[in-house]
């Protein structure tokens, strides 16, 4: 087996899939997110390289300081998401037989789902503590957001145990 050649962050250059940045060591493989899938690259494997447009240095702080913060200030969407669903993909299969499936990594469409939420709790706070709006107004807007986290509730299966799962009006946020 030949010793790993890349290091978190590092942006690389794949045959088949393209530009991908790893994301993980996890011996005797790469973990590599690409821009449609999330793939396990043996340390071995011949068709790849680094991206000769990338400052590699500057890659790997930028990864290294994305990661610091979230381990110490946002949530990483990933640490959120079952297990079982690591690796996975979302398969949109449409009713016209003339279009192409599309398939999207969960670990991609988690991500989104969780952008959602914490964009939704930044306007809860905005709303409550907003100067210009009276009580009937917040209670009116905030009847709206736990209609939306409801309407996401369909979402809590990917969620680990440990997770944030969305609830509605008939749970608390």
């Amino acid at each position: 087996m030949e010793e790993k050649r890349y290091s978190v962050g590092f942006v690389v250059q794949h045959r088949t899939n393209g530009r991908g940045r790893i994301v993980q060591i996890d011996p005797p493989f790469y973990v590599i997110e690409f821009s449609q899938q999330v793939a396990r690259v043996p340390f071995e494997y011949k068709d790849m390289s680094l991206d000769a447009n990338c400052d590699q240095q500057y890659e790997q702080l930028q990864y290294a300081l994305t990661q610091a913060l979230q381990d110490f200030g946002s949530i990483n969407p990933l640490k959120e998401l079952g297990s079982r669903w690591l690796g996975g993909e979302m398969v949109l299969v449409p009713g016209n037989k003339d279009t192409q499936e599309k398939r999207i990594p969960l670990e991609m469409f988690f991500k989104k789902v969780i952008g959602v939420r914490e964009k939704l709790r930044v306007l809860e706070q905005k709303i409550n503590n907003h100067d210009n709006l009276t009580c009937a107004d917040k209670l009116e807007l905030q009847g709206y957001l736990t209609r939306c986290y409801g309407s996401l509730t369909t979402f809590n299966a990917l969620f680990s145990k440990e997770g944030t799962p969305f609830t509605g009006s008939s749970g608390a946020e």
